[in-house]
């Protein structure tokens, strides 16, 4: 399958008037202070054949389920402080392989929920869930191996897909988007049409109250001060897609539209999935590529420790 080029150009002249078109023509090392956005070829995954090294917890808050990965060799900090990463949708075997892949060494929540961005957002909205979540952590972490007194500081959150939706419920609050060093985003942004333009097309936009939630969190990773990555596809669906919502972000913070020619850097270069654009401003990222059937949705899922390793080679 050989990637169409000419529906993203027409969405990336339709950000014109909303914010700044950048003609794109650097030599190689030009960008780098920013991360770099990975090629993202199609990839072949499978279980492994063993268990990987580490513990795996089961644990339960009400009815959500979730499972806690502690990478082998660690340990707890003599001053409780802990580092988290999160995880919502897709399969265990392939999050806590992924992010072995990117070289994770702290522990990981892991929630696959079910289908659907509903069965991730309902949970969430008991806006207590998450504290209670974070506190069960915690407690786990200092029974298995002190100290008596352990605080999650720091989050980290990836989600693929349908996970956005619990992700969304979170940083509609300032305590819990408060801690978040890093959200990835794998594909996994969509929302409905507002009201008034029901149907996709060039005027339509996402609904306002599924897009106003990631405000605070994107104006300030724009800021600089923690880091936020939509990677998406441009496979089409009846509801917002992941393109549609990346323009609203884009528009929301102001940030500059670069148009990438094909082969103009290694992301670009893939013959199916090839790197369309990016809009960066401070640690906020947005990576459109291209594709538009279900691989070119699922390799966003199978490059996320390639996004995560971009964004540490680049100090974020």
């Amino acid at each position: 399958m050989r990637v169409n080029r000419q529906p993203p150009s027409r969405f990336i002249g339709s950000l014109l008037g909303v914010c700044c078109i950048v003609a794109f023509a650097a030599a190689p090392g030009a960008l780098a202070a920013e991360p770099q956005p990975p090629p993202m070829p199609q990839r072949a995954i499978a279980p492994p054949a063993t268990q990987p090294a580490g513990e795996q917890i089961n644990l339960v808050d009400g009815d959500v389920k979730f499972l806690l990965y502690i990478p082998p060799d660690y340990h707890v900090p003599a001053d409780g402080r802990v580092n988290l990463t999160v995880h919502f949708h897709t399969v265990v075997w392939f999050v806590i392989d992924e992010h072995r892949r990117r070289g994770i060494t702290e522990p990981l929540a892991i929630f696959t929920l079910g289908e659907g961005s509903s069965t991730y957002r309902k949970p969430f909205e008991d806006e207590d869930r998450f504290a209670r979540i974070l506190g069960l952590i915690e407690n786990t972490l200092a029974h298995r191996m002190g100290p008596a007194r352990v605080s999650v500081e720091q989050i980290d959150i990836t989600s693929f897909s349908a996970g956005y939706g619990a992700v969304r419920e979170i940083v509609k609050q300032e305590r819990y988007w408060k801690k978040i060093r890093r959200i990835i985003l794998a594909d996994s942004l969509y929302a409905s049409w507002d009201p008034a333009t029901t149907q996709p097309g060039a005027t339509s936009r996402p609904a306002s109250e599924n897009i106003e939630p990631w405000r605070a969190y994107v104006e300030s990773a724009a800021r600089g001060e923690r880091t936020f990555v939509l990677t998406h596809s441009m496979v089409p669906t009846s509801y917002a897609n992941t393109y549609a919502c990346a323009k609203s972000l884009i528009e929301m913070v102001g940030a500059p539209v670069r148009e990438i020619r094909l082969n103009e850097i290694p992301a670009a270069s893939d013959p199916d999935f090839p790197l369309l654009y990016r809009a960066d401003k401070g640690k906020f990222h947005i990576w459109g590529y291209g594709g538009e059937n279900a691989q070119a949705h699922m390799t966003h899922a199978r490059h996320l420790a390639d996004v995560w390793l971009a964004l540490d080679a680049a100090g974020e």
